[in-house]
């Protein structure tokens, strides 16, 4: 097991402990399916690896959708960055590594809504894991650097 998985697995712990303070349904099903999603990647099976991978980029763009239809711009930004980082992987974008050094802006957004926490309080379990992922993206990048 690696640090990213770690760092993710993290954000997964703190997501389901914030499980109760998530209201909407379709809120609850984008967090119960990222932390089915997380599960799924530990097994040694490549088809449920891909269907992991493919449910959080689906779920993912669910939740931008959510945000932007509530206008929630802080959310809708930290879920745009999971998509888009999703989306560079699937399709083998020859810039991922330009997007990882932008992960540092749904961190601070982040950051930010942390400030608001109380508007902020439906989303905060899926915000969390979604920033644990970009987190993780970025410790990567700075680790290619070092090495």
């Amino acid at each position: 097991m690696n640090y990213a998985k770690i760092i993710i697995g993290i954000g997964i712990l703190i997501g389901i402990f914030l499980f109760k303070k998530t209201k909407p349904k379709l809120l609850v099903g984008i967090l119960v399916g990222l932390i089915i999603s997380f599960v799924l990647s530990f097994i040694e099976n490549e088809l449920l690896a891909n269907i992991s991978f493919i449910s959080f980029g689906i779920l993912s763009l669910i939740f931008v959708s959510y945000s932007g239809i509530k206008r929630k711009w802080l959310n809708l930004i930290v879920g745009l960055f999971a998509f888009v980082s999703f989306f560079s992987k699937l399709m083998h974008y020859p810039y991922a590594n330009e997007l990882k050094l932008l992960m540092i802006i749904p961190i601070v957004c982040y950051v930010l809504t942390l400030r608001k926490k109380e508007k902020y309080e439906n989303e905060l379990s899926i915000l969390t894991i979604f920033v644990a992922y970009e987190l993780s993206e970025f410790i990567k990048l700075i680790e290619q650097w070092i090495n």
